[in-house]
């Protein structure tokens, strides 16, 4: 909480304004009582119609008054409230682009979704209410004990009794309520996470027809949501009944004593009907700090959560150093890498070493889990090895900036993401380093000019959410376009082409080689036809190279080559 509290620097003068206005109306808010007993007491005995009136007067300024602050200190608030949760949220955004990506899959879409929207909420709500009743709810609270002591100091034990109890009530109460509250937002996101996957993935479960299973799984989890916030609810229901109690037995006792004062004489009708008022008060005021407690309580918990996002190591492992020629051919080279995904106890790749030239094309081909996605996300920085070093143009991979990196390397993934917008937006995703002109020539290259050749809007043809309407194959060409129109130097395809046809596949590989710029590409497929025309193949086995070779000389060489040939042609010649 402490941190998120620091966000009130820059808004010091509002922050201090709002709690000052809600004083200046607390303070008319206990004069007013005394007026009513100077009425009681002094006027209506007396027939004194202008006394009466004058302080009739002044109970309408002091109404006024009080409207007036109250508006000022909610405006100040309100507006305080909306600033902070904008720097946070956008504070939060920041931090999780800055996270590695190991950070970030550890963290889940599912809780950084929750956190910049619900948890945000939850926490501008509580500043809110906080600078509105941060001083005039213990202000009313204690500047009416203090005036029932000026009124009557055996009295006024009974209000700094009832205060007592209910300060006990209060503690006892946050002390559950900030866990409870804590726990239905990891249920929350548990939730969020499993809704996501069930519209993410639709087509499958429609396709294996277990929308059954996923609707259970479904309620299972929101049935657990719904106890923990009923817990949480249950916690904080106990508040505004025993405020209601303990107050009402106080005034009870209260009305009682004060009879009794004013029949020997003790006090008067008018001061006791001031304590009365005061009483009253403190309960309104209590209720309030019951619900800003609540409110509080709900913040406190989603600022811990924040706070959590906000101290999560950043991805430090870039350097400064800028590739001479972001768009000229590139090599790379792979130093006896390890690589293991965290709280994985065994490693992916082991000992993988291998250099390729500027301007080759290497192809990289192996059995489901043998590391060829790792490798891609290796070359391209998203991963860092456990050991040895990734090499590009001679340079440890880290000693880049992550600017030049993604500007000289481009990496396509087999599932191209699509976003809401044109084609021409998903292709060019609003870089000011890609032109019209590399978006028009990574179109043909890639053959996305085929896509939207048929559409009346042409390239600025509209995309649905995640694609709708477009093919598996149709998908893969705007982001293979997507890679191309950056020019970077160095491409890394990893299985991109899984979803096209032999025709389309064949076109494109053959448009790969007419690239002006002549990048380094790192061809990744686990379709022997799509690396055959390579350079070089390598050839991956439980994450170890097993061959590192020409397709010809692999066909003579290696027998798992060999293997894979023949369950992949069914009787067509490969050579060819």
């Amino acid at each position: 909480m402490f941190r998120v509290l620091k966000y009130f620097r820059n808004y010091r003068l509002r922050s201090v304004l709002s709690p000052l206005f809600k004083l200046s109306e607390a303070v008319f808010e206990l004069i007013v009582p005394l007026v009513i007993a100077d009425i009681i007491d002094k006027g209506i005995p007396a027939s004194d119609s202008v006394y009466i009136r004058n302080r009739v007067l002044l109970l309408l300024v002091f109404a006024v008054v009080g409207f007036v602050s109250a508006i000022m200190a909610q405006y100040f608030a309100a507006t305080v409230a909306c600033d902070i949760s904008s720097d946070l949220r956008r504070d939060l955004f920041n931090k999780i682009q800055r996270l590695s990506v190991t950070e970030y899959e550890k963290l889940g879409s599912s809780k950084i979704v929750t956190g910049l929207t619900s948890d945000v909420n939850q926490i501008q709500s509580g500043i809110n209410l906080f600078l509105r009743l941060l001083l005039r709810s213990p202000f009313i609270v204690f500047g009416a004990v203090i005036m029932a002591f000026t009124i009557s100091v055996r009295l006024a034990l009974i209000f700094v009794s009832a205060v007592l109890l209910l300060g006990i009530v209060v503690a006892l109460n946050m002390r559950s309520a900030i866990p409870a509250y804590k726990k239905s937002r990891e249920a929350l996101d548990v939730v969020a996470g499993h809704a996501d996957n069930g519209l993410q993935g639709v087509r499958v479960i429609r396709g294996f027809n277990r929308s059954g299973d996923d609707y259970k799984e479904f309620m299972d989890e929101s049935f657990r949501l719904y106890m923990f916030q009923k817990a949480a609810a249950k916690v904080s229901s106990y508040l505004n009944p025993l405020t209601f109690l303990i107050i009402n037995a106080s005034i009870c006792l209260l009305i009682y004593r004060g009879g009794v004062n004013v029949s020997v004489g003790r006090l008067s009708q008018g001061q006791v009907v001031a304590l009365y008022n005061y009483m009253s008060q403190i309960l309104v005021e209590l209720i309030k700090l019951a619900n800003l407690i609540i409110t509080v309580s709900r913040a406190v918990a989603c600022a811990g959560r924040a706070e959590a996002v906000l101290d999560l190591k950043e991805d430090d492992s870039h350097g400064t150093k800028v590739l001479h020629d972001v768009s000229g051919s590139h090599s790379l080279e792979f130093k006896n890498v390890c690589f293991g995904y965290e709280g994985s106890s065994e490693n992916v790749l082991n000992n993988i070493s291998f250099s390729v030239d500027p301007g080759q094309i290497i192809g990289v081909i192996g059995m489901t889990g043998s590391g060829k996605s790792t490798i891609a996300a290796l070359a391209s920085g998203i991963y860092r090895p456990t050991s040895g070093s990734v090499l590009i143009d001679g340079e440890s991979i880290d000693e880049y900036s992550k600017d030049t990196l993604s500007s000289g390397i481009g990496i396509c993934l087999q599932k191209a993401s699509m976003y809401t917008g044109s084609i021409l937006h998903n292709v060019s995703l609003g870089r000011g380093n890609v032109d019209r002109q590399a978006i028009d020539e990574a179109c043909t290259v890639s053959l996305t000019d085929d896509v939207y050749g048929t559409k009346k809007e042409g390239i600025d043809y509209e995309i649905g959410s995640n694609g709708a309407g477009l093919s598996g194959g149709q998908k893969q060409r705007i982001g293979i376009a997507r890679t191309l129109a950056g020019r970077p130097g160095l491409l890394i395809f990893d299985d991109s082409t899984s979803a096209l046809d032999a025709v389309t596949e064949r076109k494109f590989l053959s448009n790969l080689r007419t690239i002006k710029n002549r990048p380094t590409v790192i061809l990744i497929s686990q379709k022997i036809r799509s690396v055959k025309n390579c350079d070089k193949i390598m050839l991956l086995e439980d994450g170890v190279i097993s061959a590192f070779a020409p397709h010809n000389e692999l066909c003579r060489t290696s027998q798992v080559y060999k293997d894979l040939i023949r369950l992949q042609s069914e009787g067509e010649d490969l050579n060819e």
